[in-house]
């Protein structure tokens, strides 16, 4: 098979060592083919909401020799899916609002059955924040750099940790725990797009929500303090 993107290739990663795997929004099915080749994932249940998508799907699997321990289903988000089905589920490349669309629409996924892949392209606040308020803590988390983009790639199990701080609902401590060696750039990236909302909050001709703002400060100075925390690493 065509080589993975460092994306899709770290994603593949966080899922082979689980037996039974549901790829939501599948696309081309890159990431099932990639995980039936290793040996140790049994089942994958690859979906997408429109079929196109997954007819790309089928012909990456026959392409590649993969025959058995693959499904696919036309489905909006996991409705295809029902408690103990799968052992994890990958969501990825969509708006962290979608992914939390997705989640909160099937009562079963809070139960922790199941861990949850998810590599969200916006929004990451808001996915964290609900995960943290149903249920969820963040078990790892993981920079992924393609063309010179980062992704931030969590995964989330049932159970409860402290609530995050504003810095970790953009960047979760294990980034910082693990010391990912693209969190330094991440922490810019991050600094920079937040710097530029406040500043164009307080510009805003119309008025700005006061919590919003100061929510988006305390996130800023939790991630240059975190930056600070890196600069120890490399002393």
């Amino acid at each position: 098979m065509k080589k993975l993107s460092n994306r899709l290739a770290t994603i593949a990663f966080l899922a082979e060592n689980y037996e039974r795997v549901a790829d939501v929004g599948t696309d081309h099915g890159y990431i099932p083919v990639r995980l039936l080749q290793t040996g140790k994932v049994k089942l994958v249940v690859a979906s997408d909401i429109n079929s196109g998508p997954l007819e790309h799907a089928k012909q990456t699997a026959a392409e590649n020799g993969i025959t058995e321990g693959i499904e696919f289903a036309v489905s909006d988000g996991i409705s295809h899916l029902q408690k103990g089905d799968v052992d994890a589920i990958i969501i990825a490349g969509m708006g962290g609002e979608t992914i939390v669309k997705i989640l909160s629409g099937s009562d079963w996924v809070s139960d922790g059955a199941q861990k949850l892949i998810l590599q969200p392209m916006t929004k990451i606040e808001e996915l964290i924040s609900w995960l943290c308020k149903n249920g969820f803590y963040i078990s790892d988390a993981i920079l992924a750099e393609d063309d010179g983009d980062l992704y931030l790639i969590v995964c989330a199990e049932a159970g409860h940790a402290p609530e995050p701080s504003a810095a970790g609902l953009y960047a979760p401590a294990k980034l910082l725990i693990n010391k990912d060696p693209l969190l330094d750039r991440y922490l810019d990236m991050l600094i920079s797009k937040l710097s530029r909302a406040a500043k164009g909050m307080k510009s805003a001709k119309e008025p700005q929500s006061p919590e919003r703002l100061k929510h988006i400060e305390s996130a800023i100075d939790g991630l240059k303090a975190m930056k600070g925390e890196i600069n120890n690493w490399q002393r």
